[in-house]
């Protein structure tokens, strides 16, 4: 074919490769109209079309893959980079390139395809380029040396700048696609995050949410008290799908204490980008070496200009996120921050509403709603159970005495005593003026005598009362409710 006629079919194949392009809007059809051509200009035995934007990083999309199998073109589905090759990274860098070898050569499996008992001889490695924004590599590789030539490579460049705005135009359109899926999900969790009162849950949706949109292997919600400089854990999540518990830790080191002081979110692709942060980092639940952790993802959670705390997600693998998952997390925590705050205030209800205003403790309501709560479960399960009464004796001559506000701090200090020496499981309250009441869950009537015991001592140290009273406090055991339920 002389030169005028092939310059006129190579115009007649780009004419129509427009056209074919233009009709359609799926990126796999795309791929194989490219490839084709390709095919057409130059043949091959393999080719591939991944779609790599390197500003944004992630992970490389193959669009197409194909072999040469038995004599025909196949189509190759294992092809899954986590990562860009080293080939397209110099094609991106160079503006592309043409190799030839001379014999065969090893490759590493990973970043292979097709027919393993072949091995390239010839190949040509171009970036597709729309405007000034790499979107993509497209390769065409021959089973057979010298196959190829710098002609060959400018011709390539010319069908990859032919073909790149309507890659960017399909990829623009499944990325706005895929962005009104992840929004249209968020939608739901910022729904579910807005009516739920409980921590818990709402963590948990919002981890449910992120696990969803983006990679997710550990997540870590964590709060901030201003007053102690201290990172307080709410939930935390480790691979795969674990809850852990974790502990407060001063905020002048770690991830989350290096956001909550910026009030600014962090973004880390790579082990080498983790490390060059010289943060100090806090490590929580099993501990790996090394830590698999290669992407990170951390934003902070802002309501009017105060900073309450942090959200991140953790990735084991590199340029696991981007800018619009940036986004995504930060239009989370927006929502999240108002959310606990919400749980924080209405806990705060609750409290009121259960709490003794002077002493903290239960109040008589509440006392009582927990203590026949406890009984009834104590005769399900048949086990022993105490409830002790206390009062204060001459607690009236007292007051008259020395005033009100000093009975007041009598009653307050008598009440943290108690409650210091108490279990978790104890129940506690004020149920009077200067009375107060015990439940002892699993606990026999010795038992509950060696506790009363020990509070009458711990209450003698009061210097206060030791001064006006002889006898300190009075204990009674409740003839309605027995001490001992075999």
């Amino acid at each position: 074919m002389n030169e005028k006629l092939k310059l006129q079919s190579e115009i007649n194949l780009f004419a129509q490769l427009g056209r074919e392009l233009a009709s359609t809007s799926q990126a796999d059809v795309a791929a194989r109209i490219i490839l084709d051509a390709a095919n057409t200009l130059i043949g091959w035995d393999a080719a591939y079309l991944i779609l790599y934007d390197p500003q944004k990083g992630g992970s490389p999309r193959p669009l197409l893959t194909i072999d040469t199998v038995d004599g025909k073109h196949a189509i190759q589905n294992g092809a899954a980079p986590e990562k860009p090759s080293e080939n397209m990274l110099k094609a991106i860098l160079h503006g592309g390139f043409l190799s030839l070898y001379d014999a065969y050569f090893e490759i590493d499996p990973a970043l292979s395809f097709g027919n393993k008992n072949k091995r390239t001889l010839s190949q040509l490695f171009v970036p597709v380029i729309s405007g000034s924004r790499t979107i993509g590599v497209l390769s065409v590789q021959s089973y057979a040396a010298q196959a190829y030539q710098n002609d060959h490579l400018e011709l390539l460049k010319n069908l990859a700048s032919h073909c790149a705005g309507a890659l960017e135009r399909i990829w623009a359109q499944e990325t706005v696609s895929d962005l009104a899926e992840r929004l249209k999900i968020l939608h739901k969790a910022v729904s579910d995050i807005n009516k739920n009162l409980d921590v818990e849950q709402v963590c948990h949706v919002v981890y449910e949410t992120v696990n969803k949109v983006m990679a997710c292997n550990d997540f870590v919600v964590d709060g901030y008290n201003a007053n102690t400089n201290e990172i307080i854990p709410i939930f935390a999540i480790e691979n795969p799908g674990k809850r852990v518990y974790t502990e407060k830790y001063y905020a002048d080191h770690g991830l989350a204490g290096e956001v909550v002081h910026k009030k600014k979110p962090l973004l880390f692709s790579s082990i080498k980008e983790i490390d060059e942060s010289k943060i100090q980092f806090e490590f929580y639940g099993d501990q790996f070496e090394p830590d698999p952790t290669e992407s990170i993802i951390a934003v902070p959670m802002l309501l009017h200009g105060e900073i309450y705390g942090v959200i991140s997600a953790q990735a084991y693998k590199k340029d696991a996120y981007t800018t619009d998952d940036l986004y995504l997390m930060e239009v989370l925590a927006s929502h999240v921050v108002i959310a606990l705050e919400n749980a924080r205030l209405f806990d705060s209800v609750q409290q009121a509403a259960y709490t003794d205003s002077l002493t903290s403790t239960l109040n008589r309501r509440r006392f009582y709603e927990l203590a026949e709560a406890e009984f009834q479960k104590t005769i399900k399960l048949k086990l022993p159970f105490a409830l002790i009464m206390l009062d204060i004796d001459d607690f009236k001559n007292f007051n008259d005495q020395y005033g009100h506000k000093v009975g007041d701090l009598v009653l307050i200090q008598v009440a943290e005593i108690c409650k210091s020496a108490l279990r978790s499981s104890d129940i506690f309250g004020r149920v009077g003026g200067e009375e107060f009441a015990l439940v002892l869950p699993n606990t026999t009537e010795r038992q509950a005598v060696e506790v009363a015991t020990r509070l009458c001592k711990l209450i003698s140290h009061l210097e206060i009362l030791a001064r006006f009273l002889k006898s300190l406090i009075s204990l009674q055991r409740n003839r309605l409710l027995k001490l001992q339920l075999v």
